[in-house]
């Protein structure tokens, strides 16, 4: 390669500041570009003036990184140019341009969010990390939904990086889903999620770190199976509804009991906001665990766990498709009389 391409990437790791600003005038629109990255966080005035060049570059590429770094998002083709570096950029290359992104501060652009989503989605581990830290430096809104999706991620990397991006971006929709961090399965993700909630600041999530009864919960369910799956059950039990971002994050632990007692115990409690999170046991390996999630839904009074339920009258399970059946018309009388009586 070093025959016929600069090795650009040595110059990079070698921090070779000669060598690279050699390069912007290469011939090459791709070794202009990795070269105007890997220089574009120097704060030598120097070396960004001549960076500055770039901003006539002939390559639209290019143009965007430059105007990026010395303009803002509102330049005509930038958007669509940036989005061009994270579909077909190099590694290298998209996390610079994700950290340039990152280095123009907060912004609640629509586009820049879409192009953050690409990124997070990208095959490779190193630019999904990068998009999620660039998503808390510029406190974008759009993301929180995306971001709230990754806490239940296998990989511990992946769920703290978004419980960090979550706590800079400080959304209040983000709260329940961070207490249940409280209680992920590495310490490093929980610790995170206590510093997410002190700046989040509201009673709500303060009361999740320093509340004492609260907190012995917390330290239960990140105790062994049997004591996390009494502490599950006892939430049903005692209706504690302050309890519920526990049992929803429960309702992903490697043990089949917990999830069985979880679903059951967000069944007693009837709570709305827990839908999405049951709906998702609906997809269970084991049956007994599907069959419960119905259970739940029917007693969760809203569409939405009707459209669950109809889910479940197609698995493939007999047991299962016969619970859901019940199920449906159940919940479906129940909220065609509500309508009627414009109860909903």
């Amino acid at each position: 390669m070093g025959l016929f391409r600069p090795n650009i990437e040595k110059l990079i790791d070698n921090d070779d500041v000669d060598g690279l600003l050699k390069f912007i005038k290469h011939r090459r629109a791709d070794i202009r570009l990795g070269a105007f990255l890997a220089l574009s966080r120097k704060q030598d005035a120097n070396i960004l003036e001549q960076l500055k060049t770039l901003l006539k570059d002939p390559d639209p590429r290019v143009r965007a990184v430059a105007t990026l770094k010395f303009g803002d998002f509102s330049q005509e083709g930038i958007i669509e140019n940036l989005r061009t570096i994270i579909i077909s950029g190099s590694q290298r290359e998209k996390i610079e341009a994700l950290r340039l992104i990152a280095s123009k501060g907060e912004t609640d652009d629509p586009d820049i969010s879409k192009i953050l989503f690409l990124a997070l989605n990208d095959s490779k581990m190193m630019i999904q990390l990068e998009a999620m830290k660039t998503m808390g430096a510029i406190r974008d809104q759009y993301s929180v939904k995306h971001l709230v999706d990754k806490l239940d991620e296998r990989k511990y990397q992946t769920r703290l990086e978004a419980v960090k991006a979550l706590g800079q971006i400080r959304d209040l929709s983000s709260t329940d889903p961070l207490i249940g961090s409280l209680i992920d399965n590495n310490i490093e993700v929980r610790r995170a999620a206590q510093e997410a909630l002190r700046k989040i600041g509201t009673d709500k999530a303060l009361n999740a770190i320093n509340d004492a009864p609260f907190m012995l919960l917390v330290r239960r369910m990140t105790e062994g199976e049997a004591i996390r799956r009494d502490t599950v059950r006892q939430i049903g039990y005692l209706k504690m509804r302050e309890a519920l971002p526990l049992l929803q994050k429960a309702c992903i632990d490697e043990f089949k009991n917990i999830r069985l007692e979880s679903v059951h115990s967000i069944g007693v409690l009837r709570e709305p906001g827990a839908v999405h999170t049951v709906v998702k046991l609906l997809d269970d390996p084991f049956y007994d665990v599907r069959i419960e999630a119905v259970r739940a839904l029917e007693k969760i009074f809203s569409k939405e766990s009707l459209a669950g339920i109809e889910k479940a009258m197609k698995d493939s399970n007999k047991n299962v498709r016969l619970e859901a059946q019940q199920a449906f018309y159940s919940l479906k009388n129940r909220i065609e009389k509500a309508e009627e009586f414009n109860m909903i």
